[in-house]
């Protein structure tokens, strides 16, 4: 069985458009500050202004780890949250790449 694997450029648009939501860039920066928080921290510390319900935040960390910004790894009964360094770096390299 053959498996898929996105373009580069199907993986920069799928990382543009997860972080094109203000909430989600909410979580990142969150994340960036706090690595290995879990869920909850990142709903608590979430501004009041941005949708902070248990199920709509479980949908934002699922599109930011599907677009692999985001790394999800359970710690027993919980799940804690880090930034993927690399697909950062390599966002950033693509996005530099469209100036030359």
């Amino acid at each position: 069985m053959m498996t898929a694997t996105l373009s580069d450029d199907d993986r920069l648009i799928a990382a543009c458009r997860a972080l094109a939501h203000p909430v989600r860039l909410a979580i990142v920066r969150y994340v960036q500050r706090h690595p290995r928080c879990i869920g909850n921290q990142i709903q608590l510390h979430l501004p009041a202004q941005l949708a902070r319900a248990q199920s709509t935040l479980s949908q934002h960390l699922k599109i930011l780890c599907a677009a692999g910004l985001l790394h999800a790894e359970a710690e027993g009964p919980a799940t804690c949250y880090v930034l993927n360094q690399a697909q950062f770096d390599w966002l950033c390299q693509q996005i530099s790449a469209l100036r030359d």
